[in-house]
């Protein structure tokens, strides 16, 4: 079964997480083990972009990530993940350049897990 997962929260904490899954039922978790169908009261929600990072950390929009360059130099560009509702698609807006950074082409993923690594959260609306 297939399932969209989300980070719930209220301004700048984090609540726990809630998984919709493809026939319809809802479960949250308050620490990403155990899941129930106690519903948890948020305010906002955050989308898994379907990647995790190198510690396998799942990655969620607004988490801000290193991007790890090919080929390897001292300078690793970090952008923060942003979800384009009306194009249906993740990237990585670079916090120090214009650049976007697709996740996925054609449904694969554009970053092996060893290549992202999540430094922190940027709940602002600016983004």
């Amino acid at each position: 079964m297939s399932f969209v997962l989300f980070r719930l929260r209220t301004d700048d904490q984090i609540l726990g997480y809630m998984k919709v899954c493809s026939n319809g039922r809802i479960d949250y978790s308050k620490d990403f083990f155990w899941w129930t169908g106690t519903p948890i009261i948020f305010d906002a929600k955050d989308q898994h972009c379907g990647l995790k990072d190198k510690t396998n950390r799942p990655l969620f929009e607004l988490d801000v990530v290193t991007i790890k360059p090919t080929p390897p130099s001292k300078l690793k560009p970090m952008g923060i993940i942003q979800y384009h509702s009306e194009h249906q698609y993740f990237v990585i807006l670079d916090l120090d350049t214009p650049k976007e950074y697709p996740l996925f082409a054609n449904g694969q993923p554009l970053f092996h897990s060893s290549e992202l690594t999540f430094v922190g959260v940027s709940f602002n609306d600016a983004w």
